[in-house]
């Protein structure tokens, strides 16, 4: 037999190898166990606060010459706790969620209203920081000339700012609106800066030689090069807009998490407080996933081993 004849007979019987298997139960466990393992951490944390904060009102509560397990008992049970326990935050906020709609502390209709706002400067924002970042980029002078000023502007407190543009515009929606956008542009100004000048210097060269005009070096190069720079930005802008929204419905307003965390300080409503925190932090958590979900669907990045 020849040694052909005996190489394909060998390649003919031949097995292709099997693709590994993606144990994506695997991979969710890797990336889950650390954020539970903290979340656990910072569970016991809060509860070990909570009953820190509440032994005063426990031993009040609790009968006379009561054990340890009876104050804590009672701790944990207190209609208005200085430091409520999780359990006691998660049922308001269920009930302030899912609740009647006409109550006081309906925290959906003042979710609702704050995420709209938040919304509004997100967008406005990111669009203002999109035109002056491509200014900058095209305009060498504009920078130069501009840079320090929106550097300088991010340095005025939002709490000092907030009051000032109420007064200019008003209580209503527009005043909100700035102050979110006011957090947000600069984060994805510097952002896209990055980005625009990240492109390619042998592809730029490339389509000049080509004599493609700035118009489609933009779109085509500099654009596509920078989303993943624009997606960091607008992430950091999210929280941001919800801070800035939040932070103006402080001054006399009466709808928005802003306005229940006043009315929660004001009648010392403890659960109201900390209801309103934590569907703050669940908006703006929510905020990042959606940002984060969308960078993964637009932007390509390569797959690196776990």
């Amino acid at each position: 037999m020849s040694q052909t004849a005996l190489s394909s007979g060998l390649g003919a019987g031949t097995v292709p190898a099997a693709k590994p298997q993606v144990r994506w139960g695997a991979i969710l466990l890797l990336r889950a166990w650390p954020v539970l393992a903290i979340g656990l951490l910072l569970l016991v944390a809060w509860y070990g606060l909570s009953l820190h904060g509440n032994w005063p009102q426990g031993q009040h509560a609790a009968p006379p010459h009561a054990g340890f397990w009876q104050v804590a008992g009672q701790a944990m049970q207190l209609d208005n706790p200085w430091v409520p326990p999780p359990h006691q935050v998660v049922h308001s906020l269920w009930n302030g969620l899912f609740g009647p709609q006409d109550a006081p502390d309906a925290v959906r209709i003042h979710l609702g209203t704050t995420a709209g706002e938040a919304g509004l400067g997100l967008l406005c924002g990111s669009v203002l920081g999109l035109l002056i970042a491509t200014l900058f980029v095209h305009v060498r002078v504009l920078e130069l000339g501009f840079l320090p000023y929106v550097v300088a502007s991010q340095t005025v407190p939002v709490l000092a700012l907030a009051p000032i543009l109420i007064s200019l515009v008003g209580l209503g929606l527009a005043a909100k609106v700035l102050v979110a956008t006011y957090l947000v542009f600069f984060a994805v100004t510097v952002s896209a800066v990055k980005g625009f000048r990240s492109a390619d210097a042998l592809a730029h060269e490339l389509m000049r030689s080509y004599a493609a005009n700035p118009w489609q070096i933009y779109w085509k190069l500099r654009f596509p090069a920078a989303l993943p720079y624009i997606f960091t930005g607008l992430k950091i802008g999210s929280t941001a807009a919800l801070v800035g929204a939040i932070v103006a419905e402080l001054v006399g307003s009466e709808y928005g998490l802003g306005a229940l965390l006043v009315a929660g300080t004001n009648f010392n409503r403890y659960l109201l407080l900390w209801s309103a925190m934590l569907a703050a932090s669940l908006l703006g958590l929510a905020a990042y996933l959606a940002i984060a979900t969308l960078e993964r669907l637009v932007v390509r990045v390569p797959r690196t081993a776990l």
